[in-house]
């Protein structure tokens, strides 16, 4: 398959839009910019929209893994997918999530370095500003900048001592950009004003304090600028990782300037010998440049070297290199790891099998399966198309239909008791033939019950919107109206507690899609599975379809040859075909019923 990398905020859409055309690209997404926090990104109106369409991708990656958690936390509390720290589950497949700090393009600057143009440019500098400490800042013209804040710093610092302004000066370079439009144009005219001020304020005859260059440099001037430059102050507002304070490093061949770096670049995680400060805090960025221009020259020299090797190490052509290596293993473990999807020729087969074979049984779980999950579980009424066709897949003859559930025995049979299907209530504890006649299981230890619904309710209390549900054979405690973020981390802390009390005792723990169920020990969908498999002939065509892991039971007991199908997102190793949700799964049923009539 074709592999596509897209990069930026501005196709963040593009990955879900590439998914659905051709489901099996290979797509990789890379955000060059910062992923906000979840409270702040939860403001945008479309923001189901942008989350879902860079999760279209096999790999996102970021610069820093604080983004990475950004936006962990932003699609747990807004989507409500829980992740790992280097994947999340969506859409029925696994995204892989990445940190790679992107690198300046080291054998280009190297060369520059080496070229003549370049020793030419330097020597001029030293000319111009012999006697004179240069502070430099390279920006394009943006608001994230932050170059207003840094001539305010500049301000401060000269007004601490007006006698700086005969040995330290300041070069902004201000890069066009975006010109054509007045917000921009209002940013360059409020830059200007403030370097007219301080220059007014602070010069004199000969003497400027701040000077000005609204143009792009050449590479040979960019690169004898970092060279000779004192100090660079790079102290954006919001930056994702800021190529400038790598560029500035790497050109310091005799390592002798200071790095002031704003803790809200990307680069403050790189680069460890930079002088970090909050561009918001005038006074204390005052300070600091102060501090950068008299650090002792050894301690420089050890500051700059440290970060220059870091620098050396993480060329960009080592980051393309890495993030497509990252893309390329996420995109084959999804496709071995996911089951074949149930398409046309699987149909077929079923079709061919089916009315050859001697009986039909098709096992099917409710919840998450053949019916969506509901807030609360009482949501989850079947609608009558779905009664209409159970009923119609167990009409047919030589099939047997079994609705195997977690649900209790009088929810199974008010919703579904008057058609003729076998109910598997309270994952096998009790069942019911077509005739109404209903087994209960017997000689089960429940000794450890009422201490677990004692755990339970202590959590509740303290986990608001969380709710119990209690049955003959087992117990769950519901969190999905809870906090996402809270409910889940309150739910790893249960299962891990539940685990330390429960270890010598007959019961089971599951964790399923916001719920952890205590149920008794070997009470599951499995064994009633082999209990009703064993009444039919040897040769009968068996299909299961299931979403969780109380499914992997039913689909570990069927035989080997069966047609096992997981639904939804989740991997299941025991499953051969894999359906997306649950209406892809009333259609692949519609369609075997028609098939099979």
């Amino acid at each position: 398959a074709a592999t596509v990398w897209v990069h930026d905020f501005h196709l963040m859409l593009l990955p879900a839009m590439l998914r659905a055309r051709s489901a099996d690209l290979t797509i990789g997404f890379f955000l060059h910019t910062p992923f906000p926090s979840s409270e702040i990104y939860r403001l945008l109106p479309k923001r189901e929209d942008v989350l879902t369409g860079v999760l279209g991708a096999d790999h996102v990656a970021f610069h820093t893994n604080d983004y990475v958690l950004h936006f962990r936390r932003s699609c747990l509390r807004i989507l409500g997918l829980r992740s790992e720290p280097d994947a999340i589950e969506h859409d029925g497949r696994r995204v892989g999530l990445g940190v790679h700090p992107i690198g300046v393009d080291v054998p280009r600057f190297t060369a520059l370095l080496a070229e003549p143009q370049t020793d030419a440019q330097l020597a001029e500098l030293r000319d111009r500003y012999r006697g004179t400490k240069l502070v430099l800042g390279v920006e394009r013209l943006d608001y994230s900048k932050g170059v207003p804040l840094k001539l305010d710093a500049f301000e401060r610092f000269l007004a601490q001592d007006p006698s700086r302004v005969d040995h330290v000066a300041m070069l902004q370079v201000l890069v066009p950009s975006r010109l054509g439009h007045g917000d921009y144009m209002q940013l360059k005219s409020r830059i200007e004003q403030r370097i007219a001020e301080i220059n007014g304020k602070f010069g004199r005859p000969g003497v400027v304090p701040v000077q000005y260059m609204h143009r792009a440099l050449t590479p040979h001037e960019l690169t004898a600028l970092y060279r000779f430059a004192d100090v660079a102050m790079v102290t954006p507002m919001r930056d994702g990782m800021n190529l400038v304070a790598q560029e500035y490093v790497l050109c310091q061949r005799d390592l002798h300037g200071a790095l002031l770096l704003s803790e809200f670049a990307g680069a403050a995680h790189v680069l460890s010998g930079a002088i970090l400060v909050n561009p918001w805090d005038i006074e204390r960025t005052a300070n600091a440049l102060g501090e950068a221009l008299a650090l002792p020259a050894d301690e420089k020299r050890a500051r700059m070297a440290a970060m220059q090797r870091r620098v050396e190490e993480m060329p960009c052509q080592l980051w393309a290199e890495r993030c497509l290596a990252a893309l390329r293993d996420a995109a084959n473990r999804r496709r071995a790891e996911r089951g074949e999807p149930v398409d046309d020729a699987v149909l077929a087969e079923l079709t061919r099998l089916g009315r050859s074979a001697p009986a039909r049984c098709v096992f099917v779980d409710y919840d998450g399966t053949i019916r969506e999950i509901a807030q609360r579980p009482e949501s989850a009424r079947p609608t009558e198309e779905l009664r209409a066709l159970l009923a119609a897949l167990a009409a047919l003859p030589r099939c047997q239909v079994h609705l195997v559930s977690g649900r209790d025995r009088r929810t199974l049979e008010t919703w579904l008791g008057d058609l003729p299907l076998y109910l598997c209530a309270e994952h096998g504890h009790t069942w019911r033939t077509p005739d109404g006649q209903w087994t209960q299981r017997e000689l089960v230890d429940l000794s450890w019950l009422e201490r677990v619904r004692e755990v339970l309710l202590r959590v509740i209390e303290d986990v608001p919107h969380t709710f119990l549900e209690e049955k003959a054979t087992s117990i769950a405690w519901h969190y999905r109206m809870a906090d996402l973020e809270y409910g889940t981390w309150r739910a790893r802390e249960l299962q891990a507690n539940l685990e330390q009390m429960l270890a010598n005792e007959p019961a089971e723990i599951l964790h399923g899609r916001a719920v952890i169920e205590v149920r008794a020990a070997g009470v599951n969908k499995g064994t009633y599975a082999r209990q009703m498999l064993a009444e039919l002939p040897p040769d009968t065509l068996v299909v299961v379809l299931g979403d969780d892991q109380t499914d992997d039971d039913l689909f570990r007991a069927v035989p080997p040859e069966a047609f096992t199908v997981q639904v939804g997102n989740r991997r299941a190793q025991n499953a051969r075909f894999t359906l997306p949700t649950p209406v892809a799964v009333r259609a692949f049923l519609h369609r075997l019923c028609e098939a099979w009539r």
